[in-house]
């Protein structure tokens, strides 16, 4: 994970120096003169040789200094905190929304391979791979809040409401802890949108690795062993069957949660969902090298740290792993 992680900070250091424009100009202003352009450079760390800059910022993103962001002349590591529990909070979510939607679907279609239901849900997997997150994601836009108005368009929450209490970051959760019951209504109304949009790609990946992998466990001796027992297929499924599909479930949940993480900029957007991806457009868009660094650093920290929890996980799941 270190290894990983130094190879990562140096790789996003060097591309973030070549990438086109200046991050002078925008923190020193319009029409700026020749000394502010300069100063502007000895405070950035510009001024120096670009080996002495790399070794500067790996010594600060070990004391979890990211620098200031050009853009909002803040320290990138609170504006990551500000934001890092809204995107969290999305992901979640939507990996919920995943599972308890793509996991039974796979299930009830490896149980009934090759008829007309299997086809249907493995059909509604295939969409959802296929569909572009943006345009389904204006497409719900238009049905659920402009057609029928019963979900709001965009934000976390109304704007006449205020998080006070922040005890976790997550609005869902905090408004739990404190009891405010109208807040959680209002937030989960926000939430619902963009974390169906989140989830219809992931619902897919869920749907076809369940499939399979129950397909392959029916195959095995022991399967039709239960069977020949008098144990229905229903029965030896939900009772032993189903348990060898969790370890890729697993890894595909693991996998899906990371690239999620990394991955919402654009439903972020959409849905004006004030997170991490919605910051880095911001960032991208300004020439923002401090807070591109820090972001994408954090992405690859979060993902490394949830594949490295998947491993645990397999041990719980199949303790013959320890062997």
């Amino acid at each position: 994970m270190i290894l990983i992680l130094l190879s990562i900070v140096i790789i996003i250091f060097f591309i973030s120096r070549i990438l086109p424009g200046d991050p002078v100009s925008l923190w020193v202003g319009n029409h700026p003169t020749e000394d502010q352009i300069t100063k502007g450079r000895q405070e950035l760390g510009l001024d120096k040789p670009i080996f002495n800059q790399l070794i500067t910022y790996t010594k600060n993103i070990l004391k979890g200094d990211m620098g200031l962001s050009i853009r909002t002349r803040q320290p990138v590591s609170l504006e990551l905190k500000k934001r890092f529990m809204a995107t969290f909070e999305l992901v979640t979510v939507s990996i919920i929304f995943s599972i308890l939607i793509g996991y039974p679907l796979g299930l009830y279609a490896g149980i009934n391979n090759g008829n007309f239901f299997d086809k249907i849900i493995s059909g509604f997997g295939y969409l959802g791979l296929s569909f572009p997150v943006f345009w389904l994601g204006m497409i719900l836009q238009i049905i659920f809040f402009s057609k029928f108005n019963i979900l709001p368009l965009q934000g976390r929450i109304s704007s006449f409401y205020e998080t006070q209490h922040v005890i976790t970051g997550a609005i869902l959760v905090d408004s739990l802890l404190i009891h405010n019951w109208t807040l959680f209504l209002n937030s989960s109304k926000h939430i619902i949108l963009p974390a169906i949009t989140l989830s219809f790609s992931i619902i897919g990946i869920i749907i076809r690795t369940t499939r399979s992998s129950l397909i392959d466990t029916m195959s095995e001796p022991y399967f039709e062993t239960y069977l020949t027992y008098g144990f229905s297929k229903n029965e030896t499924v939900f009772k032993s069957a189903y348990k060898n599909t969790l370890i890729p479930i697993s890894t595909i949940v693991g996998l899906s949660y990371g690239l999620l993480l990394g991955g919402t900029f654009l439903v972020e957007s959409i849905f004006d969902w004030p997170g991490i991806g919605q910051f880095c457009v911001l960032s991208i868009l300004t020439n923002d090298y401090p807070a591109i660094v820090g972001v994408t650093f954090i992405y690859a920290f979060t993902y490394i740290v949830i594949n490295f929890i998947i491993d645990i996980i397999y041990i719980i799941v199949d303790p013959r792993i320890r062997m």
